[in-house]
């Protein structure tokens, strides 16, 4: 019921003098807070179980990928306060377009995550992104860019549909010693 509600809602918001956008979709994700905060770019994937708390707006950009079991939450506590919840803290979360994040990522309240960005899966991303970095980790920190001539150039394909399967086979490398 809740994802019908929520579809109708993306669907209305879209609708203004213009053909609704169908490829928005975040069928087998979970929405918690207000459906209204929730501001979906186009061809957005979602990679299923996507959790979105959102007591803040969540602006997601244009053609950006949200990988399995990641969670976008607004909310959080001041931890100098006793009792820690006294006050409930809510922080936008701005995520660009063309960013990729991994599977089983968290990205939590007040986080701006720039244009052309990688999160590693597993990562917890605490503090904004650069445009076109690659962070991973726990908290993520930046362990590379990526080069802009990759992505500054026209989009060799517009729709997510029209992507094509790699196969490819094991990975090359081995984990590094510390």
């Amino acid at each position: 019921m809740l994802l019908r509600y929520l579809k109708a809602r993306v669907r209305r918001f879209f609708s203004t003098e213009k053909e609704p956008i169908v490829e928005k979709s975040i069928e087998g994700s979970v929405l918690i807070g207000t459906p209204d905060k929730l501001i979906i770019g186009q061809e957005v994937a979602f990679g299923g179980n996507v959790i979105l708390y959102a007591n803040e707006t969540i602006s997601i950009g244009d053609y950006t990928m949200i990988g399995m079991n990641s969670i976008l939450h607004t909310t959080t506590h001041d931890h100098k306060e006793h009792p820690m919840w006294r006050y409930r803290i809510d922080r936008p979360i701005h995520i660009g377009q063309h960013v990729w994040i991994g599977t089983s990522c968290v990205i939590l309240a007040g986080v701006i995550i720039e244009d052309y960005t990688v999160v590693a899966a597993g990562s917890v991303v605490a503090a904004n992104v650069p445009k076109g970095a690659i962070v991973g980790g726990n908290p993520a920190k930046i362990i590379g860019y990526r080069d802009p001539s990759v992505y500054s150039g026209s989009m060799s394909v517009e729709k997510m549909s029209e992507a094509l399967p790699k196969t490819e086979g094991h990975l090359n490398k081995w984990c590094k010693d510390r």
